[in-house]
C-alpha cells in the first residue's frame, strides 16, 4: 500500500499528494473510469492491478475505433499510472512518457473536456514527476495549472490541485484564495465524486499558508 501512495502524478486529472488523483472529474464517465476508481479503492496491489489493467484494456479498445475519444484518453492515462504504481517507483517512472503523450493529445484535441482535465492533469504530472530523471518541470506545472484555471476557473478540482501546487512552491498569494474558495463551498458533493480529496488538498494548502 505504501508504494501506491507514492507521490507520482498524472492524472485528473490524478496522483496528487498520495491521493491518486488524475482526473478529478465531475461524474463517472464510463467503464474505464469505474475501473480506475475500483483500483484506487482496492485493498492490495494485486487486486488494484487487475482493475487498472481492465481500465487500460477498455480505454485502448475504445481508442482503436475512436482515436481521439476524450474519456478514453483521460482514463487511459489514469489507469496507466495506477497500474504502474502497483509495481513500484521505478516501473512507474517508465510509463510517464506514455502518460504525458496521452494527456498532451487530450489537451490538443479536447482542451475543455471535463473542466480542462488535460491541463489539470499535465500540471500535476509536471509537478510531481522527478525533474532529473523524468519530465518534472515547475515552469510547465505552473503554466498548465494556470491554463486549467483560465479554462475552468470555478471548477473545484482545478482550484484544489492548483492551491496545493502553489502552496508547495511557497506562493501563498495564489494558493490561499484558491483554497479558501474550496473551503467556503457547500456544494462540492453535488459537483463531483472527489469532494473529500478537494477539501483535503485545500486544507493542506491553507495549513502551509497560514
Amino acid at each position: 500500500m505504501r508504494r501506491r501512495a507514492w507521490r507520482l502524478a498524472i492524472i485528473s486529472g490524478w496522483l496528487a499528494l498520495g491521493a491518486g488523483v488524475v482526473a478529478m472529474g465531475a461524474e463517472i464517465s464510463g467503464e474505464a473510469e469505474r475501473a480506475y476508481r475500483a483500483g484506487k479503492a482496492a485493498p492490495n496491489d494485486g487486486e488494484a492491478r487487475r482493475h487498472y489493467q481492465h481500465g487500460i484494456d477498455v480505454a485502448r479498445a475504445t481508442l482503436e475505433t475512436r482515436p481521439d475519444d476524450p474519456a478514453a484518453l483521460l482514463w487511459l492515462a489514469a489507469n496507466l499510472g495506477g497500474e504502474a504504481l502497483t509495481h513500484g517507483r521505478l516501473h512507474a517512472l517508465g510509463v510517464i512518457s506514455d502518460i504525458e503523450a496521452t494527456l498532451l493529445r487530450l489537451d490538443q484535441q479536447h482542451p475543455d473536456y471535463d473542466h480542462a482535465a488535460a491541463a489539470r492533469a499535465l500540471g500535476n504530472l509536471y509537478w510531481q514527476a522527478p525533474a532529473l530523471i523524468s519530465v518534472g518541470s515547475t515552469k510547465k506545472a505552473t503554466g498548465y495549472f494556470l491554463l486549467a484555471l483560465a479554462r475552468a476557473p470555478s471548477f473545484p478540482g482545478n482550484q484544489a490541485l492548483a492551491a496545493a501546487f502553489f502552496a508547495d512552491r511557497g506562493d501563498c498569494a495564489r494558493a490561499r484564495p484558491l483554497a479558501l474558495a474550496i473551503e467556503r463551498r457547500a456544494d462540492l458533493a453535488a459537483i463531483g465524486l472527489d469532494a473529500a480529496e478537494w477539501k483535503q488538498l485545500a486544507a493542506r494548502a491553507l495549513a502551509r499558508c497560514r
